[in-house]
């Protein structure tokens, strides 16, 4: 089985893998960590496969929360930032500086879909003061 860290909604439950369908979208958490602000991520059903990654844009620390399906587009709302989750949500038009960072995912033994690490980059905008 692989192991990790399960992924959970807002009110702190599992999400089963089947839980979206194609192009849905949802805000998750690691689970036990949904009140940190670096924390939030996008889930994304990408046909069968599961995408995350932060919630949290890279430019001004907006919450990336728009998604556009039939471009497989995620979008910050405050400045216009654009990352193409085909290409692990680089940036492609606005002012982010870089991709949002990726959270790699799994499903446990149970059917739950779990977080296998941390995200592969830093959260939030170069500039935020980080605790190492």
């Amino acid at each position: 089985p692989v192991s990790g860290t399960l992924i959970n909604t807002y009110t702190n439950q599992p999400i089963p893998n089947d839980r979206l369908v194609d192009g849905a979208i949802e805000t998750v958490f690691p689970q036990g960590a949904a009140g940190l602000p670096q924390a939030p991520a996008v889930l994304i059903r990408d046909g069968a496969n599961y995408l995350a990654f932060s919630k949290v844009c890279t430019h001004a620390g907006c919450p990336v929360a728009l998604y556009r399906h039939a471009s497989r587009q995620l979008i910050c709302p405050c400045h216009q930032s654009i990352f193409d989750i085909e290409h692990g949500a680089k940036n492609v038009s606005g002012p982010a500086p870089r991709p949002l960072p990726a959270l790699a995912l799994g499903v446990d033994a149970e059917g739950f879909l779990i977080a296998r690490g941390d995200f592969d980059a830093p959260v939030g905008p170069d500039d935020w003061d980080r605790v190492s």
